[in-house]
C-alpha cells in the first residue's frame, strides 16, 4: 500500500533541493499549486503521468518515490539504486559530513568517480581529510596523490599519514626530501634509505 505521507515528503524534499516553490513546481507540471500542496501533505498522490514528469524533473526513479521506506541521506548503496549516480555523488560532495561518509561511498564509486573526488580534493573544492581518504585509495591513486603532494601542488604535511605509507612510498618521499623539493619538516624516522 502506498504511504502518501512519505511520498509527499519525498516530493517536498526534491522540490526544495531543486530550489523550487510549490507554484514553480505546479507550473512545470501544469497542475495547480493546491495539487502540489496536497501531494506534499500526504492528502493525495500525483497521477502516473505526473509521477513520470516528476521523475524526469527531479532526476529520480519512480521506485524512489513510491517505495515505503525512507532512505537516509548517507545510505549511498540504496541511493545509487534509486537515483542517477551523478545526483548521489553531488549529494555527497555537498554534504556536511564528507569525512564521516567517505567509508560509505568511496568503495561504491568507479575509477572515474574516485578520480573526480581526488581531483576536487587537490583543487581544494572538496574538504576531505587526506588522512581519512588514504586507506581507501588503490596503489595507483596513492602514488598519484603522493606525487601531487611531493611536487607541492597540494600543501600537506606527510607526517600526518606517515604510519599509513608503505615502505616503497616512504622511499619515494625520502628521495624527494633529499632533493629538497618537498618543503615540510618530517620526523627523523620518516627517512628510509633505499
Amino acid at each position: 500500500m502506498l504511504n502518501l505521507e512519505l511520498i509527499g515528503k519525498k516530493i517536498a524534499l526534491q522540490r526544495k533541493q531543486k530550489d523550487l516553490t510549490q507554484s514553480n513546481l505546479a507550473d512545470a507540471l501544469f497542475v495547480t499549486p493546491q495539487a502540489v500542496s496536497k501531494w506534499e501533505n500526504g492528502k493525495s498522490v500525483p497521477s502516473i503521468e505526473v509521477l513520470i514528469e516528476l521523475t524526469t524533473l527531479f532526476d529520480i526513479t519512480i521506485d524512489y518515490l513510491l517505495d515505503n521506506s525512507e532512505v537516509k541521506d548517507n545510505d549511498y548503496s540504496t541511493l545509487f539504486k534509486q537515483l542517477p549516480r551523478e545526483v548521489v555523488i553531488s549529494r555527497y560532495l555537498n554534504s556536511k559530513s564528507l569525512d564521516q561518509d567517505l567509508n560509505k561511498i568511496f568503495y561504491l564509486l568507479n575509477l572515474k568517480e574516485r578520480q573526480l573526488i581526488i581531483s576536487r580534493i587537490i583543487a581544494k573544492r572538496v574538504n576531505v581529510s587526506i588522512k581519512v581518504l588514504w586507506p581507501y585509495l588503490n596503489d595507483k591513486e596513492r602514488y598519484y596523490l603522493l606525487g601531487v603532494i611531493l611536487s607541492n601542488k597540494l600543501k600537506y604535511n606527510l607526517s600526518k599519514i606517515y604510519h599509513l605509507l608503505s615502505t616503497e612510498e616512504r622511499i619515494i618521499c625520502s628521495k624527494q626530501i633529499e632533493n629538497g623539493t618537498y618543503k615540510y619538516d618530517l620526523p627523523n624516522t620518516f627517512y628510509v634509505r633505499s
